[in-house]
């Protein structure tokens, strides 16, 4: 165990899927139910996991600041993307530190992005609606190096599912059942 993380288990997991493809396959979703005003709540699903079901659920709301007619009592969407990103992130660099040997003290993740609402609002079509650059800020205490560091942060955002799904086009599909 290094950094908390049980190595033996994830070279398992690796060696696992490296024997039988289907066993690195997952699936995820969400269901949102509308409360009221701005105010949604999410139930992740049961997740599949290769073979394995994990069949645990969570519940979360998401809301609005005050000036975009929420109550300011929950996150709203964009701090869950960022938040779900930088989560994901965070867990490719901590098993990556962990793999290299780096005993980690403290690691932090700023990402800061910028919204021009006038998109959402859709007053101006000239301008994107959605974060057009998001900047990221690693600080990290730990027994490594920072040429080390910034080789785990490189492969991160490579292999990072949630930096990924942000940085490329995903093919959305939408069924409408009214």
């Amino acid at each position: 165990m290094l950094n908390n993380l049980n190595l033996e288990a994830l070279q398992g997991y690796i060696d696992l899927v490296k024997s039988n493809p289907a066993e690195g396959i997952a699936t995820f979703g969400v269901t949102a139910n509308w409360q009221n005003g701005v105010n949604t709540e999410i139930t992740t699903h049961s997740k599949n996991v290769g073979s394995k079901r994990v069949a645990t659920q969570f519940k979360y709301s998401i809301g609005e600041p005050a000036e975009l007619l929420g109550d300011d009592k929950n996150p709203n969407p964009q701090d869950y993307i960022l938040g779900g990103m930088a989560g994901c992130m965070m867990v490719g660099f901590v098993a990556g530190a962990s793999g290299k040997g780096i005993e980690l003290k403290s690691v932090q993740l700023d990402i800061v992005g910028e919204l021009d609402l006038r998109g959402f609002l859709d007053l101006d079509p000239n301008v994107t609606v959605g974060f057009e650059e998001l900047q990221f800020n690693f600080k990290v205490e730990g027994s490594g190096t920072q040429e080390q560091y910034d080789e785990i942060i490189e492969h991160v955002r490579k292999v990072s599912p949630g930096y990924q799904t942000i940085l490329k086009p995903v093919k959305i599909s939408i069924n409408k059942e009214i």
